[in-house]
């Protein structure tokens, strides 16, 4: 497994040095996502692959910034903030493109720098977020570029607030129309790839992944039916 020595560092001392960088990284995230992405989740690519440089300098200015956090929250927040603008980025540097399916190695190969570091989309979700903070509810904040995944949320998500932003948008994505897929006549559910390729993550700590949709869903369903899987849509989530 690829190491990576920016584990969340919990150390009683406050780091001063780096407070007012991690405070503007979360204000100039935020008032980007609010001009760039819809309501409905959608990314002004366009506009954007016009005009880079605001994206641009938000990420530049977090490549040497010292990521042994003192705060779990702070942390948690800013990877899901990286891990979103990084996709934005590594779709605009190939826009024009329907998908990024079709660009080799999107998730796994494509390259970036963050607190001196190489690191690739996969190491946030994966080493970051899954191991040091397991939470199966942080998939429905990661933007996977495509219609299929999570609808990006339009705002940056905060310290103060993120296991709130966290519980409130796996609730508005697990309620959305069509989500959740019920056949009661043949006590069937179907549920998009994300609970295939993650099973473990809903199915371990949680008797099934019904129990854990059922934590978020408006309307319960019965853990005795059977899951099933609908194919991905991958195509860009662009406005």
């Amino acid at each position: 497994m690829k190491k990576i020595i920016l584990a969340l560092c919990f150390l009683a001392l406050p780091l001063l040095s780096q407070a007012q960088t991690t405070e503007q990284f979360f204000e100039q995230a935020t008032e980007f996502l609010k001009k760039n992405v819809t309501e409905d989740g959608k990314v002004d690519y366009e506009t954007i692959k016009k005009s880079p440089g605001e994206l641009i300098y938000i990420l530049s200015n977090i490549q040497k910034l010292d990521t042994k956090f003192s705060d779990k929250k702070l942390a948690k927040a800013f990877w899901i903030n990286v891990y979103n603008l990084q996709v934005i980025k590594g779709v605009i540097d190939v826009y024009p493109i329907t998908s990024v399916e079709k660009i080799p190695g999107f998730f796994t190969e494509n390259n970036f720098v963050v607190g001196n570091q190489d690191l690739t989309l996969d190491d946030i979700e994966n080493i970051i977020l899954r191991d040091l903070f397991f939470d199966p509810a942080i998939h429905f904040t990661l933007s996977s570029a495509a219609n299929g995944g999570a609808p990006l949320l339009d705002t940056a998500y905060m310290p103060l607030r993120i296991d709130e932003q966290i519980k409130q948008r796996a609730t508005f994505v697990i309620n959305s129309k069509n989500y959740v897929i019920v056949k009661k006549e043949q006590k069937v559910v179907e549920l998009p790839k994300i609970f295939e390729w993650y099973k473990k993550d809903f199915a371990v700590n949680y008797f099934n992944e019904i129990d854990f949709i059922n934590i978020f869903l408006e309307k319960k369903l019965d853990s005795k039916f059977t899951v099933k899987t609908y194919n991905f849509d991958w195509s860009l989530n662009q406005k």
